[in-house]
């Protein structure tokens, strides 16, 4: 199919998504997933989010690399499962009196871990991490954003023998790779306006983009619908556990992981899709 025929059929999708009788649920994505993974890999065009949800959408090729999702996933069991560690260590009985909770909680934390890390564990939840949590949340915590805490991690780590061991040792980089190892505030898995750049860079790339036509009819419920072609997947982690995606009652995609084999659920967009 030429980038014309690609064109032409979104054009068509979107105008059928932006009537007002059209259901979500009765939506069929069938069509528009086999049209983006048709897209070959090789094309100088970057929808990572689209070509993955596509692949989920078609049944997923044997031994595919994790992508952006399965990761973002991986990386929120990877924080439950430390969290649910710490949580069955910790017996507040010991706490010295007139101790607060939140004072013995920090004082059993181990900043050591931090020195010396397993590479396979540091590349897959702190290289990547900061991408996980809002920008002002980062901003605010940490008075840096993404690319900032990127750097200060690859600057004070370096790679040894299969670990990540630490150059120099800061409050502020100890801080940063306790709230990437343990803290549930990150945001949606992906986000609208994620959505609506790979969108417009699959318009732009097949010419539709250029007379403007990024705000089709019906385009804006595109991130909805990406969101409620979830419902029901299920991702199998490195470690072997399950997590399962669905939509809950109020209409908000969450998903149920299973750090240590103990089901925890979480709401994974915050917005009623629906």
């Amino acid at each position: 199919m030429n980038s014309n025929e690609v064109t032409r059929f979104l054009e068509s999708f979107f105008a059928a998504l932006g009537k007002p009788e059209t259901s979500l649920r009765e939506t069929d994505t069938e069509p528009l997933f086999k049209i983006l993974a048709s897209l070959k890999q090789s094309l100088p065009l970057s929808i990572p989010l689209l070509r993955e949800l596509s692949a989920l959408g078609t049944g997923r090729p044997p031994n595919r690399k994790a992508e952006v999702l399965e990761k973002r996933l991986w990386r929120i069991h990877l924080r439950m499962c430390r969290v649910q560690e710490e949580l069955s260590r910790l017996d507040l009985k010991k706490a010295a009196a007139g101790v607060s909770p939140e004072d013995f909680i920090f004082s059993s934390i181990d900043f050591s871990r931090y020195r010396k890390i397993e590479e396979f564990y540091f590349e897959s939840l702190f290289l990547e991490g900061p991408d996980d949590f809002d920008e002002v949340f980062l901003k605010r915590s940490f008075g840096s954003g993404k690319a900032g805490l990127k750097s200060l991690i690859r600057g004070s780590y370096k790679k040894n023998e299969g670990f990540y061991e630490i150059q120099k040792e800061t409050p502020l980089l100890l801080s940063v790779m306790r709230n990437l190892e343990t803290s549930l505030e990150s945001g949606d898995l992906f986000t609208a306006e994620e959505i609506k750049k790979e969108l417009k860079a699959l318009l732009d790339f097949t010419g539709g983009g250029k007379s403007g036509k990024i705000f089709l009819p019906g385009a804006e419920k595109l991130f909805s619908l990406l969101a409620l072609s979830l419902d029901g997947a299920c991702f199998t982690h490195p470690d072997g556990m399950e997590t399962k995606l669905f939509i809950s009652e109020q209409g908000k995609l969450s998903g149920t992981f299973h750090p240590a084999g103990k089901a925890w659920t979480r709401v994974l967009i915050a917005q009623n899709i629906l």
